[in-house]
């Protein structure tokens, strides 16, 4: 859901877009980006997804046995050709994207560039367009946020690649742009600000469409009206749409497709917590409340968890040992919480043994989605115990106890609140 603690948001470029995001944090923490474009050659076109003839965009679920998954699948087919950027497409692209980059620095870091390339090449076989190629620059804005321009130009925030919490956040977004490339979203933009301007703008474009050749300066008029549209920003249905397909991107990528969920529900907060924002040029990604009751809705009706923990980097658990009193202890954490200390030993396991056994617990039931009220502490004949979902967790033996100078019921309390706080307090970072 993007990194909170420091952003927690998917922000706006300062000159880029604004979009997704919440406590963050990648799991190889990512380089920056390559001042010269990397190309992603589009893989051989594998077989065509299953799928309606219909021109709708967005995605529609296979029929499927009673319990069983949904298949997701696209309503749109790849064209013969694949879907590949057809020479006006490109050029208007290349046309905003020398505007833009006039204004932007672009970064020159090869490591982040080959990360998102190889997200793309995992996702475009399951695209509509599966032939297109794609050209990806990171630029050094710390905003978080990414958007793409007609033919496949691709830009990443420097800010997004700091934020996002894993891999399948950063696709989630990904896809999200190369959805908008897919459906041709840009060239709609064009379109549109092309009415709002002058005849010409609209013949020009419209030769430029048909495939007729155009003076240089007309071609650079185009690239005006692309980068205009952005700065206009995307109808609420292309957003829904982009939205919709990078979930069935990610699905049959086999990346989480919650991710999808947990960046719009990092802008939605981004939006309430921080109004003054100036989301600027690239104000691309409107309407986060209502996307992310779209998204969630397509999740529940393709069957999938929407346990944000299973794409985020929160609530981590960490044993190790410890030293009090002058005597060596465990220490078991929940992010910044001390949640217990194991003091004496136990069937055979030393202090810092139980605390390992217990955080390797605590973070497979937090894995299942582990709430407040599934955590309480109760006492027994000689200690006591904190109990999730009707299990033991923590053991509160009298040595410990008597080593914390409290009672184990006590002890037990203190535990069961501090993890009560830890997710209280993850709850309050990704609420809306």
């Amino acid at each position: 859901m993007m990194r909170f603690a420091r952003i927690r948001i998917f922000v706006t470029v300062a000159a880029l877009v604004a979009a997704i995001g919440a406590p963050a944090v990648f799991a190889e923490q990512p380089a920056t980006v390559a001042a010269n474009p990397s190309t992603v050659p589009a893989p051989a076109p594998s077989a065509a997804p299953a799928g309606g003839a219909p021109p709708a965009a967005a995605p529609e679920l296979a029929q499927t046995a009673p319990g069983a998954l949904a298949i997701p699948v696209l309503t749109r087919k790849p064209p013969p050709d694949g879907g590949k950027a057809d020479p006006a497409e490109l050029e208007m692209g290349k046309q905003a994207a020398a505007q833009i980059e006039k204004e932007t620095k672009v970064l020159d870091n090869p490591a982040a560039v080959e990360k998102i390339n190889k997200i793309i090449a995992r996702l475009t076989p399951h695209t509509e367009r599966p032939a297109m190629q794609y050209q990806v620059k990171l630029v050094a804005d710390p905003g978080i946020n990414a958007f793409s321009l007609p033919g496949g130009f691709i830009y990443v925030t420097k800010g997004l690649m700091d934020a996002v919490e894993s891999e399948d956040e950063l696709a989630a977004v990904i896809g999200h742009e190369m959805a908008h490339v897919c459906l041709k979203h840009g060239i709609e933009l064009a379109k549109r600000e092309a009415k709002m301007n002058n005849k010409m703008a609209i013949a020009v474009l419209a030769a430029v469409l048909a495939g007729n050749r155009v003076d240089p300066g007309s071609m650079i008029m185009l690239g005006s009206l692309v980068k205009a549209g952005l700065l206009s920003g995307y109808s609420q249905t292309d957003e829904t749409q982009a939205d919709e397909n990078s979930v069935v991107y990610l699905q049959r990528a086999g990346y989480h497709p919650v991710a999808m969920l947990t960046v719009i529900q990092g802008l939605a907060r981004m939006e309430l917590t921080r109004p003054e924002v100036d989301l600027g040029i690239f104000r691309t990604h409107p309407y986060p409340v209502q996307r992310a009751s779209v998204v969630r809705q397509e999740l529940d009706q393709l069957g999938l968890d929407t346990n944000p923990r299973v794409v985020l980097n929160t609530l981590r658990t960490k044993a190790e040992a410890a030293q009090a009193n002058g005597r060596a202890i465990g220490r078991v954490s929940l992010d910044e919480y001390v949640i217990f200390e194991p003091a004496v030993e136990s069937g055979g396991l030393s202090p810092q043994q139980r605390a390992e056994k217990i955080a390797a617990d605590l973070d497979r039931v937090l894995q299942a989605n582990l709430a407040m009220y599934d955590v309480r502490a109760v006492a027994g004949p000689g200690g006591a115990t904190v109990m999730v979902r009707n299990e033991p967790l923590i053991t509160v033996l009298p040595g410990d106890a008597e080593f914390q100078k409290i009672t184990a019921e006590d002890l037990a309390q203190k535990a069961a609140e501090q993890i009560k706080l830890a997710l209280w307090q993850e709850t309050v970072r990704r609420e809306y």
